[in-house]
């Protein structure tokens, strides 16, 4: 297990699939949690793909990746935060980075997306040397680009770019 970050509430680390396919389970099964993305698990079995999955790409986005985000109070996982590069509508990689986050419900409305994501960012800037980290999040997720406000991300409009679908996008640059 790697850990990639750590903040004052939060852990964020490599999943481990088979011991965290459980709370994957949990999470992505869950039609409120998944309303807004393509990710979606149908059993625990599923889920160990699911991560397994995300462990070999993670080997593969030169630092970039999906890591689940653990209280450390609890160590429950509270849901995952990514950053990796966008896919364009042929599916195929790009240089464009986009920084995202799933939460179980339970974890809702606690400041732990933004929390996460602000470590992720830090991770994305100073350790990758990101030049600028995007994110995306379709119109009507407005949870999701209520964190991105927070994040002082800017605003640059609606994308049909990326994953075949209409996007909000937003984007932060390297602060100096």
């Amino acid at each position: 297990m790697t850990t990639i970050a750590q903040t004052d509430r939060l852990t964020i680390r490599s999943w481990i699939p088979e011991e965290d396919a459980e709370s994957a389970f949990q999470i992505y099964s869950d039609p409120e949690v998944t309303r807004f993305i393509k990710t979606k698990t149908t059993s625990t079995e599923d889920a160990i793909k699911l991560l397994q999955r995300w462990v070999i790409l993670s080997t593969q986005l030169n630092g970039g990746g999906f890591w689940a985000v653990v209280s450390k109070a609890t160590p429950e996982i509270l849901g995952t935060i990514i950053l990796i590069p966008l896919r364009d509508e042929a599916e195929q990689w790009t240089q464009d980075y986009e920084i995202g986050w799933h939460l179980k419900k339970s974890a809702w409305g606690n400041g732990y997306a933004t929390e996460a994501a602000r470590a992720i960012l830090n991770y994305g800037f100073n350790i990758l040397k990101l030049p600028t980290i995007y994110s995306v999040a379709r119109p009507e997720n407005t949870t999701s680009i209520r964190v991105m406000q927070r994040l002082n991300m800017i605003p640059i409009g609606r994308t049909h770019k990326y994953y075949k679908m209409e996007l909000e996008m937003f984007k932060l640059g390297k602060l100096t």
